[in-house]
């Protein structure tokens, strides 16, 4: 089976996502990863991937179609392997030195140190784009840039920075919904908002157009529903993707799961157990003579019809364990195995966890998706 992004002539040239904007915590809670599991991840920048390595399975699979975001994989990889926690955050951007210079000097520095342990298109990718590194490859996906301009152009129009410090302060859920109401949803974040993050310019500046092609609702009021909630019902102190969203950067009291310290040793010991693979998910899969047990499939079905994403699920089936558990998420595009037009086919075959997916759903840090699914297989 050809892969239908594939086909649409996405640009995988540019790095799209230099972080993954997907929360962590309740991919690995849906996924119950064991020492016996082999699982299979879309890499996208890798950071799930290598929270998937803390749960100590027995291999974990990057996939990805995309070469420049497996070069950040493997960078970030080789960073990790290297070095300690602190020097790892640095080096990604999380932190800075109080001299810029001094900061690009050591992450290039740093880079050196590792370079030799790259394969050979992975030397010469960031041999030419060093600047990338001295920046902080945290900040240089094309979806990062976007927060960035949002964040530098459009947000000091809207609020101002008191306001901004005012919206992650501590606050209970009443007090969260009041300022939210009050102070923060005005007249013009609904109207920038709705221009800057419409269909669009998203798919112009943000992601891919090819991305939105069976996108039938409108990015931006979903969105605006989604921060809503993410900002009131769920505590932005506590919330490293929005944090970053309106300040570009983390709080260190606050970092997505792979960042953590505490999660920092986990990974490292088990760095050998990646494998990073170059394919699409449909004709690797038809070429494994192993089962997978666990699936992260981040968001790819929502760029592929529903025929197209019936196909992939009968590949998924026929290359995995029983039980085997399968995690994504929906952004705007409606995939599951529950759709009308597919129960009769998959309802021998898929079982959605709709009851545990949904209490995971309503936890989801980050603000995009509208739907978060757990399917089980039935063999």
């Amino acid at each position: 089976m050809k892969s239908e992004v594939k086909e649409n002539k996405v640009d995988f040239s540019i790095i799209r996502y230099s972080q993954c904007w997907e929360d962590t915590e309740i991919l690995l809670e849906a996924l119950d990863i064991n020492e016996n599991d082999i699982c299979l991840g879309i890499a996208s920048a890798g950071d799930n991937i290598f929270s998937m390595l803390s749960k100590n399975p027995k291999k974990v699979i990057a996939i990805d179609l995309s070469l420049p975001q497996l070069y950040l994989l493997e960078l970030k990889r080789e960073i990790i392997r290297k070095f300690d926690y602190q020097e790892m955050i640095l080096f990604f951007g999380v932190i800075s030195r109080d001299n810029k210079k001094n900061t690009k000097k050591i992450r290039k520095e740093m880079y050196e140190e590792i370079r030799k342990n790259l394969q050979e298109k992975t030397k010469e990718y960031w041999d030419y784009n060093i600047e990338i590194i001295e920046r902080g490859v945290n900040h240089a996906g094309k979806l990062e840039k976007f927060f960035r301009i949002f964040n530098h152009k459009i947000l000091p129009f809207i609020h101002s920075k008191k306001t901004i410090n005012k919206f992650f302060e501590k606050k209970s859920l009443e007090e969260r919904k009041k300022f939210y109401d009050k102070k923060w949803e005005n007249f013009r974040w609904k109207l920038t908002f709705r221009i800057f993050f419409s269909n669009l310019v998203i798919g112009k500046l943000g992601r891919d157009k090819e991305f939105f092609k069976y996108v039938e609702k409108d990015i931006a009021t979903t969105m605006l529903s989604q921060i809503k909630y993410a900002s009131t019902e769920l505590d932005p102190h506590e919330n490293p993707y929005i944090n970053y969203f309106l300040t570009q950067n983390y709080r260190l009291d606050s970092l997505p799961y792979f960042l953590t310290e505490e999660n920092f040793g986990k990974i490292k010991s088990n760095l050998n157990k990646l494998e990073i693979v170059c394919d699409t998910l449909e004709e690797y899969l038809e070429k494994i003579d192993f089962k997978i047990d666990k699936f992260n499939l981040s968001d790819i079905f929502e760029y592929m019809s529903v025929e197209n994403y019936a196909k992939l699920m009968e590949i998924i089936y026929k290359n995995c364990s029983d039980n085997a558990l399968l995690a994504y998420w929906n952004l705007v595009v409606k995939r599951n195995s529950e759709m009308e037009e597919l129960k009769n086919q998959f309802s021998k075959r898929f079982k959605r966890l709709k009851e545990i997916d949904q209490e995971l759903h309503k936890r989801d840090k980050t603000f995009f998706y509208t739907d978060f699914v757990i399917e089980r297989v039935i063999k």
